[in-house]
């Protein structure tokens, strides 16, 4: 048997409108009056009936009649914008009430959107909650996209973060095996084929760190983020000392003042702090001795650095400093993946923050950091 396959595509869900009013006769001319336009109407008769409704779905608008016995329309409004559920859904007045200035700021002071005054025209209100229709429609695709969009990068994520472990395992026999050759067969090589082992070797290794990097940059994505009162200047200390017992030839001045708690996830922040240094550490190795600083600079927002008199970067290059894989200097002069300022961008970003850095060729470079303030209990 042939023939074509029909698939059911479900239609999209019609926006609702709530109307509210204790009169039928009311309630049944707003629904004809709106019978043309492209929503569901849902009616009820009572205050409390309305608000119940609002919490059981999503409303485009709400035509709200206010002389209602037991609880009035302003009630109503009131008690939907205390409900963080259901503060954000608009609010039409819809009612008898003489239009006065008084009547309209109280109205508006109870949360409306708009206050139409009875009669009305219908073709303004038919318009009216037509806006209302497009603007949730809008929001609705815009969300839609969104998490369209949040799930695309969670799979390519997730698709990076398998790649890279997978990539791991060949690189080991290849650099153990290139080490091997080294130690045991060396001298049964000539000078270039012991160079070529060599650059054989270092490439593995290069290419192990890379892919540590991916990884690290994709943890830093797919980790939970736990915000909690952060001293920063401690997990500077610690760091810095780390950098100093692996290095202790340097001559490194640390300065670092007390500051307020950030708030944010420690062990995300700390990675961002442990790039941040380590880029201040390296970048002024060539100096006999240098100096870090890590502060807080004075104005309206708390903004953080990190700041080094190293060799600096030329300025014109800034804006792509955090992306992955960009790297300033070369690789013969300073190691590097060009990744670790992409980690710092990435945790800073989901701190609902900012980072930039400044600089000049010989100068030092600075790079400054804002996270979000902690959020206030409604």
């Amino acid at each position: 048997m042939t023939g074509d396959i029909t698939v059911a595509v479900p239609l999209p869900v019609r926006p609702a409108v709530l109307v509210v009013d204790d009169i039928e006769a009311n309630v049944v001319a707003m629904e004809a009056l709106l019978s043309t336009l492209e929503c569901e109407v849902v009616s009820v008769r009572s205050g409390n009936a309305a608000l119940r409704q609002l919490l059981k779905r999503d409303f485009a608008v709400v035509l709200l009649d206010v002389q209602m016995p037991e609880m009035d329309g302003f009630e109503v409004a009131r008690y939907a914008r205390d409900n963080p559920a259901t503060r954000e859904v608009p609010i039409v007045f819809v009612t008898a009430m003489h239009e006065t200035p008084d009547n309209l700021l109280r109205g508006y002071g109870s949360g409306a959107v708009d206050v139409l005054f009875k009669p009305v025209n219908p073709d303004i209100v038919r318009s009216k909650v037509q806006v209302f229709l497009d603007l949730y429609l809008g929001r609705r695709r815009l969300r839609d996209e969104i998490e369209a969009h949040k799930e695309t990068l969670a799979e390519l994520d997730a698709f990076n973060y398998s790649v890279s472990h997978d990539l791991r395992a060949p690189l080991r026999p290849l650099n153990g095996f290139s080490q091997s050759l080294l130690d045991d067969y060396a001298d049964k090589l000539d000078e270039k084929g012991v160079r070529y082992l060599t650059r054989i070797r270092d490439a593995s290794q290069r290419m192990g760190q890379l892919i540590e990097d991916l990884l690290a940059l994709s943890r830093v994505s797919r980790q939970e983020l736990r915000r909690q009162p952060v001293n920063l200047p401690s997990i500077v200390e610690s760091i810095v000392a780390e950098l100093r017992a692996a290095d202790p030839a340097r001559q490194v001045e640390l300065v670092c003042g007390p500051m307020p708690p950030a708030s944010g996830d420690a062990r995300l922040l700390r990675i961002a702090l442990e790039n941040l240094l380590r880029n201040a550490w390296k970048f002024t190795q060539k100096q006999a001795t240098a100096r870090i600083e890590f502060g807080v600079q004075p104005g309206p927002e708390t903004v953080y650095f990190v700041r080094d008199d190293g060799v600096g970067f030329d300025p014109a290059f800034a804006e792509k400093l955090f992306e992955p894989f960009q790297r300033l200097h070369k690789a013969a002069d300073f190691e590097g993946t060009g990744i670790g300022l992409a980690i710092v961008n990435r945790i800073i970003r989901r701190h609902e923050g900012r980072v930039w850095g400044e600089s000049a060729v010989g100068h030092g470079a600075t790079f400054y950091f804002t996270v979000a303030p902690p959020r206030r209990e409604s």
